[in-house]
This record gives structure tokens, sequence and C-alpha cells, in this order.
């Protein structure tokens, strides 16, 4: 419509019991468009999420451990208004038009973020220091990756969990030599040689920290919860990692 712009903003999907029923088909529907274009690019399949029924694409939604965010695309008219400002006086409600998703996977602790040797990454700090998280089921629809959109989409998840750290771990007193500051690690996962995102997470700044195999690959992707005779093919990851100061 002329007059108007589109742009973007992430939010996290804050659903309660029951999940809207048109929450769910918008999630149901993203994640399937996002298996059927690039099967090779996840860890599951189009067959196998296809046959799951609403009631288990509203647990996956509601899951205590899984963070779900959602690019939507909001419309402002053609003011001087911000999307901050319509954000903020209109709140977000899901009924926009749902471009983009992702998953974070945590918070977990140092026992559960699944150091080893093989992986490069700085030293882990204290759970009193900082929260870890793991990122997967990165999707932005193609028409929708045109400028700075999906950069933007990242820069919301990485405030998204400044914002989480800060309000939940106690000040450290890092001038008075008690501490380091408050931060935030957050894991970006590849499925195998996934260049193009390889290339996108290194534009914000995430460094690539090395591989992961097996078990450890399916603790980060938020599978050990699949049943062994559930087969999901061979699982490895390529690693990239962001630390972001609170």
């Amino acid at each position: 419509m002329s007059g108007e712009q589109v742009s973007y903003s992430v939010d996290p999907l804050t659903a309660t019991d029951p999940v809207p029923p048109e929450w769910v088909q918008k999630f149901k529907s993203l994640r399937l468009e996002a298996l059927r274009l690039y099967p090779t690019s996840f860890l599951s399949t189009l067959g196998r999420e296809e046959m799951f029924t609403n009631g288990e694409w509203s647990k996956r939604i509601l899951h205590p451990k899984h963070h779900h965010l959602i690019c939507h695309t909001p419309r402002l008219p053609a003011t001087d208004t911000t999307l901050d400002e319509v954000i903020t006086t209109q709140g977000w409600e899901g009924n926009d038009d749902w471009v983009g998703m992702c998953s974070l996977l945590g918070p977990f602790g140092q026992d559960q973020y699944g150091a080893t040797p093989l992986l490069d990454r700085t030293a882990l700090g204290s759970d009193q220091e900082e929260t870890r998280w793991h990122m997967t089921a990165l999707y932005v629809q193609p028409n929708h990756r045109c400028g700075d959109s999906v950069i933007a989409f990242h820069e919301a998840i990485l405030t998204y969990l400044r914002i989480w750290t800060d309000e939940r771990l106690e000040t450290v007193d890092h001038a008075a030599g008690l501490g380091k500051p408050k931060r935030a690690r957050v894991a970006f996962q590849l499925h195998g040689e996934n260049d193009p995102l390889k290339g996108l997470y290194e534009a914000v700044a995430a460094k690539c920290v090395g591989w992961a195999d097996g078990l450890l690959a399916r603790r980060i992707a938020g599978m050990e919860d699949n049943p062994e005779d559930e087969p999901m093919g061979e699982v490895r990851l390529r690693v990239m990692e962001r630390i972001i100061e609170c």
C-alpha cells in the first residue's frame, strides 16, 4: 500500500497454555516451509514434522527449555512515528506476518553447555558471571532477506539475551575487583558446510570455535529427547560463538 513502509521486529513467543490456534498455525507453517525449502540445513525432516498434531506443535512452543523468537513485519504509517514507538504503544500480539524464527536453548550451566577440548572457545565464566545459550533452527523467508533485515534479526536476538541476563544475574562489582562484568554467551549452530550462514554469523562478530559430533551435537540441537529408534541421520554441527557484554 502506498504511503507505508515495512520494517522488521523480533519478539519472544511468550505463549501460555492453551496456545492461540492462529499462533500454532503460523509457527507450524513457517517451520515446515523452512524444512521444505532447505532440507539439508536442518537436523529434522519435513516428512517427520508434517506428521505432528497441533497438540505436538503447542508442546513445542511451550517447551520450558526453548525460547522461540519470531521475526515479524509491523507496518508503520508514513509519519515520524518510529518502530520502537509502535511496539511500545501497541505491544506485539502475534497478529503481524511472521517471516522468520529461531530457537534459543538455555540458559545452561557450565556442565551442560558442552565445553570440550576440541572447541576453541573463550574460557567459560562462572554461573554468576554469565548465562549460556545455544541458538538453533534459524529461518528467514527468502523474500525478507534483503538489505539489513537478517542482520537486524540477529542484533535483536543479542539484545534479548543481554536484557535477559542483565535482569537475572546479580550485579558484579568488577570495579572493586570482585569479579567480571555480566555477559551472555551464545553459540550459533550450522548444519554441515552451511557457508552462507557462516558468513552471516561472522557479520555479527561470531567466531567459529570448532565442530560438534554425536551426543554433544544432539544436546546442542535440543535432540536429546528424541527416541533412540527415531533416526535423524549423522549429526555434525559447526559451532560459532558470540559473547555479549551486559
